[in-house]
């Protein structure tokens, strides 16, 4: 079971692939309709969840955050909890681009709604955006 979701300037691209165990969210979160669009991926959650394994991924790196996308995430955050949906929830912090504020805002919601997340920076991020892990960094010592 698959969902894509194409990014876009304003909004995050969203790929779920629950038979790898992954789900990522990753982009720009300023559009209009923030609070329709994380509803609509909370009711594809809610209509797979008997599929999602303990231990499911979710990895979020967003950088921007809009006001209505910061409510809309707390509504989204807050049924993964009260819905008890088995996802491992991290946060990705990139130094490039500079997402450490977003970063601190969803860490705030998750603790507000009792859910258990953990942050890391990109270069500790091993997965690409689709789910598939990095190949090992070739050993540079020339000894």
């Amino acid at each position: 079971m698959r969902l894509f979701i194409e990014g876009s300037a304003y909004r995050p691209s969203v790929i779920f692939d629950l038979e790898k165990r992954y789900l990522r969210i990753d982009g720009m979160s300023s559009m209009p309709d923030s609070r329709q669009f994380y509803q609509n991926l909370m009711d594809w959650l809610l209509a797979h969840k008997s599929h999602i394994a303990p231990g499911t991924q979710l990895i979020m790196r967003l950088m921007y955050l809009n006001s209505g996308s910061h409510k809309a995430l707390l509504n989204f955050f807050s049924e993964i909890s009260s819905e008890n949906i088995p996802l491992s929830v991290t946060f990705i912090r990139t130094e490039r681009l500079d997402n450490s504020e977003e970063v601190e805002l969803l860490l705030q919601i998750c603790r507000q709604v009792g859910l258990s997340c953990k942050i890391q920076s990109e270069d500790e991020h091993v997965g690409h955006l689709d789910g598939s892990s990095r190949p090992a960094e070739p050993n540079s010592d020339n000894n």
